[in-house]
């Protein structure tokens, strides 16, 4: 039973699933079921910024992810991230979702450090806005049409 521990499970776990690419980014030897998103010059900047997020979630766009591997190495990876209580990965888009809360929020730089050492890239971070309400019509009655 060792044995096969030791031949079979361990390099699976420690090997990962062929498209994280390992520390490069997730580009190298991605498979082509493997979501690659394209991301604009603003849209990396704001994956540097060191203020926290604020809101109660965030939607991550990953380059890389492919399987349920890639899956669980994101997983691993933010539940060591402080304010993040919980990540759902979506392959099929090859986005996460975090639930966000606490005191002590995640930055985007620090997000984008944790999806690096999951072996993937960070492209985009979402977090919603507040929503503002229209104001309400005048008591005249004349709304904007």
């Amino acid at each position: 039973m060792r044995r096969f521990l030791a031949v079979v499970i361990i390099p699976m776990v420690l090997g990962g699933c062929a498209s994280s690419g390992g520390r490069t980014g997730g580009m190298e030897g991605m498979e082509e079921n493997a979501v690659v998103h394209a991301g604009t010059a603003a849209d990396l900047e704001a994956t540097r910024s060191v203020e926290p997020i604020r809101e109660e979630s965030a939607t991550l766009w990953v380059n890389g992810l492919r399987c349920p591997q890639c899956s669980s190495n994101i997983d691993a990876q933010f539940a060591r991230v402080r304010g993040v209580d919980e990540a759902r990965v979506d392959l099929g888009t090859g986005t996460v979702t975090l639930a966000l809360s606490g005191k002590e929020r995640p930055s985007p730089r620090r997000l984008s450090e944790a999806v690096l050492d999951a072996g993937f890239t960070l492209v985009k971070i979402e977090a919603p806005a507040v929503v503002v309400a229209a104001p309400a019509p005048s008591a005249g009655g004349a709304g904007v049409q």
